[in-house]
This record gives structure tokens, sequence and C-alpha cells, in this order.
């Protein structure tokens, strides 16, 4: 820790061990011996540590010590640096000990990488995962979801019809690619991509080169993050409707539609189903331009329970981009009927999941190579 946040760690360590001495029962003790250097013997440079937090049970001699690394911020990707980095020597040197990461306060994505990595955490609003073993002890706790000490320029969210725009192609498209042409494509601002990258790159959703490129995307959890704040049904200006013969009379249709009807692109149950069934679906949803043109020629009925089919009217117009055709019937991209059936209703999230494992598992299938892919066919472009 550098010299000048000496003393903000230690006052991170000092409540961290307040926490502890109110949560353990109260035969337990906490304590803690502030930057510690741990040395491996002769043959080895010494380690420091923050700090070293002893938690001893009763009758349990000397008790258990953890590893502390103190900081006063702390984001997913600097748990990924820290377990590639520091934790991992540490482990090396002093597999008996675990590592315990102190801060005024972790994102839930921090946590996720920390668990994965099997590294306790405690902040100061009450976050809190310590797994022992000996002595066995497990604490779980949850406190702020927000951070209640922002910087002063919050980071970009992943919210909106721009940012849905960016995290198609992020996930559409194998990298590398970097800002010029990510906005080359996307018609995007350079200055709204790079912020919003920085932000994903911060929360390990996204891997950059120094240069600024985009080198690795984590997919199943950049979709997980994107549909945090886009929903299906409310993103989308959406139309109910009762099909009198069923949704998949109605789908059978499409292919026979007239040139002049509107556009139409089926996503959700119907069009997860070619790639991961879970079950029959019962709700056909359909992207279309004009919602009530369709449902005259369809002959749908207005519908406030009891729908069978879901007209919507699309957020941005990427919905249209890299649809594919089958039967005669136009089906949207992979990548977004994942995103519409993970924020849907009934067995829809479900249908979502199978589907975000289907891709990871399938890559080669549905995602272009690179961004140059992008103008070989018109059907493809962003």
């Amino acid at each position: 820790m550098p010299a000048n946040s000496l003393s903000e760690g230690k006052t991170l360590i000092n409540r961290a061990i307040s926490w502890l001495q109110t949560n353990l029962p109260q035969t337990w003790r906490a304590e803690a011996t502030s930057q510690t250097i741990v040395s491996p013997g002769q043959t080895g440079a010494p380690k420091v540590v923050d700090a070293l937090i002893t938690i001893t049970p009763p009758q349990h001699g000397g008790g258990v010590q953890l590893l502390v690394e103190a900081k006063t911020t702390f984001t997913p990707r600097d748990a990924e640096q820290l377990f590639s980095g520091v934790a991992r020597q540490l482990r090396n040197l002093y597999s008996n000990y675990p590592i315990l990461v102190v801060a005024p306060w972790l994102s839930e994505r921090t946590q996720e990488v920390l668990t994965q990595q099997d590294i306790n955490y405690l902040d100061l609003t009450g976050n809190v995962r310590i797994a022992l073993n000996h002595p066995p002890l497990f604490i779980t706790n949850s406190g702020a979801l927000r951070n209640p000490a922002p910087a002063p320029r919050a980071p970009a969210r992943l919210k909106g019809s721009k940012a849905g725009r960016l995290a198609r192609l992020l996930i559409d498209v194998a990298p590398p690619y970097g800002v010029s042409q990510i906005a080359q494509v996307t018609g995007l601002a350079p200055g709204y991509i790079s912020r919003l990258l920085t932000s994903l790159d911060d929360d390990a959703l996204i891997e950059r080169a120094r240069r600024g490129e985009v080198v690795a995307v984590d997919i199943p959890q950049l979709l997980r993050r994107w549909t945090q704040t886009y929903d299906v049904f409310k993103s989308n200006e959406t139309s109910s409707f009762v099909a009198p013969g069923g949704p998949q009379a109605v789908l059978s249709r499409l292919g026979s539609l007239s040139s002049r009807s509107p556009t139409v692109a089926v996503t959700g149950s119907f069009s997860a189903i070619r790639f991961a069934p879970v079950a029959a679906p019962s709700l056909l949803v359909m992207y279309c331009s004009e919602p009530h043109a369709l449902a005259e020629e369809l002959r749908l009925l207005p519908a406030d329970r009891g729908s069978n089919v879901a007209l919507l009217r699309p957020f941005d117009p990427v919905v249209w981009t890299r649809t594919t055709e089958q039967s005669g019937v136009t089906y949207v991209a992979v990548s977004q009927t994942a995103a519409d059936c993970l924020t849907g209703n009934g067995r829809m999230p479900a249908e979502g999941d199978a589907l975000t494992t289907w891709m990871e598992e399938n890559e080669e299938q549905w995602r272009l190579p690179s961004i140059s892919a992008l103008s070989d066919t018109s059907s493809t472009e962003l």
C-alpha cells in the first residue's frame, strides 16, 4: 500500500477488526498486527502484507491467521489482478494462510470475482464472506448494493439503446477492435464508447490491451450486466394479443405474409428453442415495425390478460441486425434472443440461461470472427 494510504489502511483494518469482534461469537477473538513481513525463509524474498488478522475460537491455541490486503478502492479488475499477482504469490508461499480483502465498499461483481478465486472479503458497509477450514468458520453478510461514496464522476452505465447497441457488438463480434472501429460500425460517439469500455474493463467484463483495444469479452457476464437495465417487455413498446388458433399457427403464417407487410423478426422462446430447447414455447414474441398493422393482418385480438402473442416496437434498430431466416421466418440474432429471454416472464429466463450456455459451448456457430466480417453481408451489419 502506498505511503500516503497507510493511515487509511490502518483505519480500514481497525474497522474490520471491530466488525469481526461484534459479529463473531462472544467467546471468539479477533486481533491484528499491521504492516507485517511474512518471509518464506532463506530461499525467497520477504513479502509484506498490510496486516495479519488472527481469529481465535475458545480452546484453540493460536487460532488462524488471515493475510490482509487493505484497499481504499477495489474493482473487479483489481480482484482479477490480485489473484494473478499478490494472491498467487502468497498462496504459493503460504498455502495454509487464507487471504482477506478489506475495503470501504465492494461491488457485487467484485464479490463474485473474489468468491470464484476463494478469497475472503469484508467491506465497511457489511458485505462479508469469510470461509475458513481450521477452525471451521463461515460468515456471510450483505451490505450496500451501491457505493455510498462514489467517485465525483460516476462510470458510464450499460443502460439505454446506445449501450444495448454496444453490448450487441461486443457479444456478436470476436475481438480485437478499438474505439474508432466500434464507432464506425455502431454510429456511437467515440467518447461515449471509451467511457463505457473503461467501466466494463474495471468490472472485468472485458479485457483491453495497453492501447485500449478490446481483446477479450466475458459473454455470459456481459449479457447478465446488460439485462440488469434492459427488459424485453419494458424497454420495447409492447402490445399483447391473443391468437385464437394459438401461437404456432401464427408462426406458420409468417412465411406467407405479403411483401407490403410490416417488418417482423421472432425472438423469445420460439427463437431460443432452435438452439437450446427447454420446454414447448407458449408465448410468441416478435419485433415488428408496425405492430397494430401486423396484428390486423394476422387477425390477432387485443388482450390485457391471457395473451399468447406479444408484438414489440424495437428499442433500437440493432434488433434487425444479424437476423437469420429459417423456413421463411425471420429470427433475431442469438445474442438478442438471449437478452430477451433472460428478462422475460414464465419459463423465458430458464430458456435464456440454457441459450447462454449453448452460446458458450458453440461460439463458432454464431459469433463473427472479426469486425471486418460485418461488411461481408448486409444482413450482418451493425
